[in-house]
């Protein structure tokens, strides 16, 4: 009888370990599967930025502006540029745009204008940007800060 319940617990504790065992490998090898997305459940929310840090500087803010035109960012232009000074820098084209070197910048009536020069044409660029918008006590700036700009030769 002694024997009986031996073996009999043994077989049972055998089971267990054995049942476990299947178990918990289950659990690891579905586990990190599951809680992965494929690569093709990744949306464009999911690479894309969620939002555009605006600078509070306006001089800073305005290298941003011609960083992104100098890149053909659209989306950064059209952010930080007013409609208007979207389609100015669209008509002039962004041939040689990544050759811009800022020169200086002044201020007049609440606008601060930053000037570029090309170093390959040597065209003049001047861009407006809105004091107030810009630099609002905040942490960040605000979008379209951009609302002039003007080429010379």
């Amino acid at each position: 009888m002694k024997t009986t319940i031996r073996n009999r617990a043994a077989a049972a504790g055998i089971a267990t370990v054995t049942g476990f065992a299947a178990v918990a490998g289950l659990g690891l090898a579905a586990g990190p599967a599951l809680a992965t997305p494929s690569p093709a459940a990744a949306t464009a929310a999911d690479v894309q930025p969620q939002s555009v840090h605006f600078p509070t500087d306006t001089v800073r803010y305005a290298d941003e502006l011609v960083r992104a035109w100098g890149a053909g960012n659209t989306d950064r232009v059209e952010a930080f540029a007013s409609p208007h000074v979207v389609g100015v820098l669209s008509d002039h084209g962004n041939e040689n745009a990544t050759h811009w070197v800022q020169t200086g910048s002044e201020g007049a009536a609440g606008t601060i204008y930053v000037d570029y020069e090309n170093t390959v044409t040597g065209e003049k660029m001047s861009v407006g940007v809105a004091n107030e918008a810009v630099s609002n006590g905040g942490e960040w700036g605000e979008p379209h800060g951009v609302h002039k700009v003007q080429f010379t030769d």
